[in-house]
């Protein structure tokens, strides 16, 4: 089941130099304080950096090719409604080499011809871990031959469940996107809800 969309009044993002401030003192780096989701998460020290280690393994220092990466965060962007996520993924993603065609197939429950196998792959470990908790036995035979045993599928698939934490906290707490963000790029549609 999914929840609709509620009318509660979000809790207040720290200013800039709060969160500045804040970042400084729990030890996480300076220049992710001005991005809106840690202007939230700061409120809570341990809260930010849990936020900041799920960010830094996945996206500043995973090992996992950005392409693959990127599009399991897409998709569960996507699948839970995440405005937040999905629209600071899509330029990521891009400079990951995605093209448009292939971030909209993300969104698909059915077309991805555009998309190569490993791509199919990870969009079936997103779902998979978003439906069942736990990635299907063929699933995981596949990843494996295709990553191998080390970090590369540990964080393949660990950031489904990551980026859904991070996703029910943006869309619970109504974070907005940042002035500079086109939502839901690249053609402003929304899943349907």
């Amino acid at each position: 089941m999914t929840a609709t969309p509620h009318d509660a009044t979000p809790l207040a993002m720290l200013s800039i130099d709060e969160a500045k401030r804040a970042a400084v003192a729990a030890g996480i780096p300076e220049t992710l304080a001005s991005v809106n989701l840690l202007r939230f998460a700061l409120r809570n020290e341990k809260l930010a950096k849990v936020v900041t280690a799920m960010v830094e393994l996945s996206v500043i220092r995973g090992v996992l090719d950005p392409r693959l990466r990127e599009i399991v965060i897409l998709r569960v962007g996507w699948r839970i409604g995440s405005v937040y996520e999905w629209s600071n993924h899509v330029p990521i993603a891009q400079r990951s080499g995605l093209t448009d065609d292939e971030i909209l197939a993300v969104r698909s429950t059915h077309d991805h011809a555009v998309l190569t196998e490993a791509d199919r792959l990870a969009i079936a470990v997103a779902d998979q871990v978003l439906d069942a908790n736990v990635v299907s036995t063929s699933t995981l035979a596949t990843a494996r031959a295709l990553l191998g045993d080390g970090d590369e599928l540990l964080e393949l698939i660990a950031i489904p469940g990551c980026y859904r934490a991070i996703g029910s906290l943006l869309a619970t707490f109504s974070i907005p996107l940042e002035a500079h963000v086109a939502p839901w790029a690249p053609d402003g549609h929304a899943p349907q809800r």
